[in-house]
């Protein structure tokens, strides 16, 4: 039984492949990413897809005794309580890294990712010089990624 015959709709495949789609959010910004999950699941239930969210911790913490290992059981309970709200089975992908884009990168190609869908804020100064998270997962992943704007 697919994902979305146990809930009693009926899948339609995508016009693009997606079967296993990505969610990379940032915990500090959990309330912005909730659009973006529930996105991500909308199209899962549709194409009968995995859904993981992918969060990276900065092991250079400005405190020393912050591991950030020590932040993975507050995530995997974020994870639960989203895939719980929505009904739909969400795996959790924690990683500690100082190079955001460059994990998302390496998480694409591990997992198969094949769809991403990210949430993205205004763009301030620095993105107009550096890029965003969402801009360079969108000019550099193999795949299709969805930058989904919240208020």
């Amino acid at each position: 039984m697919t994902h979305s015959e146990s809930d009693g709709a009926k899948a339609y495949p995508l016009p693009f492949s997606a079967k296993h789609i990505l969610v990379p959010m940032d915990m500090s910004h959990a309330d912005a990413s909730e659009q973006a999950i529930e996105t991500a699941v909308y199209f899962a239930r549709t194409a009968d897809a995995q859904v993981s969210i992918l969060t990276v911790m900065n092991p250079l913490s400005t405190q020393l005794n912050d591991l950030p290992q020590a932040h993975e059981p507050e995530f995997n309970a974020y994870v639960s309580r989203q895939s719980a709200r929505l009904g739909y089975p969400i795996a959790a992908i924690f990683e500690s890294h100082e190079a955001v884009n460059e994990i998302i990168q390496k998480t694409i190609k591990k997992y198969g990712i094949d769809f991403v869908v990210m949430a993205s804020h205004h763009p301030r100064l620095t993105d107009h010089l550096f890029g965003s998270h969402a801009s360079q997962t969108a000019l550099h992943a193999n795949c299709s990624v969805l930058v989904v704007r919240g208020g």
